[in-house]
């Protein structure tokens, strides 16, 4: 199978949480790593999420001309099984091309720059990641960003698609058993399916640290 360059970038606390016990959105990030994100989203073909960071967070998923002069807007790719995307939803914007991928079950039509894409679902039903990254291949996305949340940041490393991680941790506890983290999912059932990283780098960025990782395949 022929797939993009995937690299997994989100925040996350000190105890692996990425959002707030309601799953409202958390600020765990300091300002140089918007920086650093949004400049990897720059140099990014595509950028992916699920359809419940649409539903909390409502994203633009584009570049910040803050950030980045003269910007290169990735095209936005959802997650959305059973196509609940709302239509007022930031990402599907004018600024930059959105594909909602989904399966046969949806019939919602959006904007003109918004496609539907029918994908196959996997052995759960949901949308299946090898088939999408393969589509997304064809069509030019050579490197693939995926910003969350937890389940789909667990789908990617649980079937070893993923090739980079990066993570910055912050320096705060948000507790909480059900609160999301940063690889959700159904988590594995045996030791020999431990999802085993290779540290590259860490690096000082203060009030936290960022970590680079290499997902050993």
């Amino acid at each position: 199978m022929k797939k993009p360059h995937v690299v997994i970038n989100c925040a996350m606390s000190a105890d692996g949480k990425i959002a707030l016990p309601d799953k409202k959105q958390l600020k765990i990030s300091c300002e140089e790593d918007f920086k650093r994100t949004h400049r990897l989203r720059n140099e990014c073909d595509a950028v992916l999420v699920g359809i419940e960071t649409i539903l909390s967070d409502d994203p633009r998923l584009t570049v910040k001309e803050k950030y980045v002069k003269k910007p290169r807007h990735p095209i936005r790719v959802v997650l959305d099984t059973n196509c609940r995307t709302p239509k007022n939803a930031l990402v599907l914007n004018n600024e930059s091309k959105t594909i909602v991928a989904t399966t046969k079950k949806c019939k919602e039509r959006f904007g003109k720059n918004v496609e539907v894409l029918t994908v196959k679902t996997d052995e759960d039903g949901l949308i299946n990641l090898e088939d999408l990254l393969d589509i997304l291949y064809t069509r030019g996305i050579k490197k693939l960003m995926v910003e969350g949340g937890g389940t789909v940041i667990w789908g990617f490393l649980n079937k070893k698609l993923a090739d980079d991680m990066y993570v910055y941790i912050g320096p705060m506890i948000v507790g909480g058993r059900e609160t999301p983290t940063l690889a959700d999912g159904c988590g594995i059932k045996n030791l020999q399916d431990l999802i085993n990283l290779e540290i590259v780098s860490v690096e000082m960025m203060k009030p936290g640290i960022l970590v680079h990782y290499k997902i050993k395949k």
